[in-house]
């Protein structure tokens, strides 16, 4: 009797071996793909950063001139913080649309060199 349980108890021990080397060796993989697809996104993001920046400069002047929009809602009058707000937001077209073009352009560079 001792000698079945002993061997049942090697038995459930090499089950439990198994199961770890099977789960760590899953993990791994996981691991390894999940660092490729990281790699990928961080490109992507490397990428996609002056689209980035050029939102946030954006950002400021759209703040601005919602502000000077309620502010001037609120007391019923338009001072200079509204004439500023629309030079700001002239601005930021004129960086917003710089930026569309050099992107256009950028993407007509890579299509030269693909040819």
């Amino acid at each position: 009797m001792e000698n079945l349980v002993a061997t049942f108890a090697d038995a459930a021990i090499a089950l439990v071996a198994t199961a770890i080397a099977g789960l760590v060796w899953l993990n791994l993989k996981w691991l390894f793909a999940s660092k490729k697809t990281m790699e990928l996104v961080l490109a992507e993001s490397r990428a996609n950063g002056r689209s980035i920046r050029t939102l946030f400069r954006l950002q400021g002047s759209q703040l601005a001139s919602l502000k000077a929009s309620l502010e001037a809602q609120r007391d019923g009058e338009c001072n200079g913080n509204v004439m500023h707000a629309l030079s700001s937001i002239e601005e930021a077209q004129g960086i917003y649309d710089e930026h569309l073009l050099s992107m256009l352009g950028h993407e007509d560079e890579k299509k030269e060199r693909a040819a």
